[in-house]
């Protein structure tokens, strides 16, 4: 089976392109994204697509990354395809965080799509793994002792999906093709190092099994195909699990019941604990290592006493007796929540996995779900703020507000996690909501005779 024809019918098997899709393509300038952005360039119109093309400068190899700017530029010029760029701080934020490298810089990236995505309405990012990428990560995978399942076609990405196109064909193949285009493209000299780990394997690991099998990366296409299908049902049923054992929930912790979490068939146990530790860091799967699931796995079978496991940044998981909490609680007791201005319009990142955004009624999502109010100019901008002693909010059916720390226990909040709530408020510092717990009397599901504007809280998945 030929390049063109390989793509093709994996696009298709996989249903990642429809008609009128407007497809934003991450362009790196390197062989692999410049291929694809060829490749979708010359079929654009048998799709009936919109494509924009979009580059992120890490700005760490002076010259060199803008030279690698400009480049993608021109390409696009010359194809009069819309280009969005941007030179991130990455030095600024390394220094400032002290983290790691790669994941700042992909975490920086990926943030920039996703606005440049939800600002100018493309409905999916284009990347361009590809076959020999997916090796790569399966491998990266078992040695970390993470996932091994490799990366899907596709997967929601903000307010739609991110697509892989090329994940079926291999980087001679993606060369080959650029040859036969006659294109040139940028070669990244940090992809030479072996400094990071995704290159330490390129360069000897890979070679290695290519040398045992030339066609290694079609038997661990298939194999990551199976394994997909296979944690898809799995994941589907530690869901089913993971909503029955849940007792207390909040935006930075949880309790289980592990008298009902024995009770699981031990195939989703772990997949379960999984998804309580997604919960509190639902960006950041690198670090869910087979020990630590493990470790707390053994917990949850453990009767006397109790025990504390520590997590990253601040989290913890606590088993007293019965009972498994997971909190993010040092994490939340060390960043106070300041006032954030919501501005009619605009999406606003509360949480890491939560986004608001108040629109009036000629915003383009107002068919989106959401809650209804009636706001006067002088209450705008409504804001988002922590808790303050004497905080009240008048519910529906009641004449007189409810004071929030009634409130909290009524609705069982656990004490710990009470000073992270957070509270929506006008100008004239009337609370009107509690988000994620209850919204005040002012505001309804359906549209009412002279709604002004409209409430979307949204939760993202990666």
């Amino acid at each position: 089976m030929g390049f063109y024809t390989q793509i093709m019918t994996f696009i298709q098997k996989h249903n990642l392109i429809s008609d009128e899709d407007r497809l934003l393509v991450a362009c790196s300038g390197g062989a692999d994204s410049v291929a694809l952005l060829t490749f979708l360039q010359q079929e654009k119109d048998k799709f009936g697509i919109e494509l924009g093309c979009i580059h992120a400068n890490h700005g760490l190899r002076g010259k060199e990354s803008d030279d690698d700017e400009r480049f993608v530029e021109m390409l696009c010029q010359d194809w009069d395809i819309p280009f969005y760029t941007k030179t991130l701080p990455i030095r600024d934020i390394l220094e400032h965080e002290k983290g790691n490298l790669q994941d700042i810089c992909r975490r920086e990236r990926y943030s920039f799509f996703m606005q440049v995505m939800q600002q100018s309405g493309y409905n999916k990012l284009v990347v361009a793994h590809h076959a020999d990428d997916q090796v790569e990560s399966v491998y990266m995978g078992l040695t970390r002792g993470t996932r091994a399942n490799g990366m899907l076609s596709k997967r929601n990405f903000g307010s739609g999906e991110l697509i892989r196109p090329f994940l079926s064909v291999t980087r001679k193949q993606v060369e080959h093709y650029l040859n036969k285009q006659h294109h040139t493209y940028r070669e990244d000299s940090s992809n030479q190092k072996d400094a990071y780990m995704r290159n330490r394997f390129r360069h000897h690991i890979v070679p290695l099994l290519q040398e045992e099998n030339s066609n290694v990366a079609s038997v661990i296409l298939q194999w990551v195909s199976q394994q997909q299908q296979d944690e898809l049902l799995l994941q589907k049923l530690a869901a089913k699990e993971y909503k029955k054992i849940i007792k207390d929930i909040s935006h930075h912790s949880l309790s289980i019941d592990l008298q009902q979490f024995q009770d699981i068939e031990p195939a989703l146990q772990k997949r379960v604990i999984l998804l309580l530790l997604n919960y509190l860091y639902p960006h950041e799967n690198l670090w869910l290592s087979h020990s630590l699931v493990d470790q707390i796995h053994n917990q949850c079978f453990e009767h006397k006493g109790s025990n504390e496991i520590h997590l990253p940044k601040g989290g913890k998981v606590i088993r007293q007796y019965s009972i498994m909490h997971f909190s993010f609680e040092e994490e939340v007791s060390k960043h106070p929540i300041f006032p954030i201005m919501l501005i009619v319009g605009e999406w606003k990142l509360i949480e890491s996995n939560l986004r608001i955004k108040v629109c009036d009624r000629e915003d383009s999502v107002s068919d989106a779900e959401g809650w209804y109010i009636t706001l006067e100019e002088f209450e705008l901008p409504i804001q988002v703020r922590g808790r303050k002693p004497g905080d009240r909010l008048l519910l529906k059916g009641m004449n007189e507000p409810k004071r929030l720390s009634r409130l909290l226990i009524d609705e069982k909040v656990p004490l710990h996690t009470r000073d992270s709530i957070q509270l929506l408020e006008t100008q004239q510092e009337e609370i009107i909501a509690v988000l994620g717990l209850r919204l005040g009397s002012r505001f309804t599901k359906q549209p009412h005779e002279g709604w002004t504007h409209k409430l979307i809280i949204e939760k993202e998945s990666v």
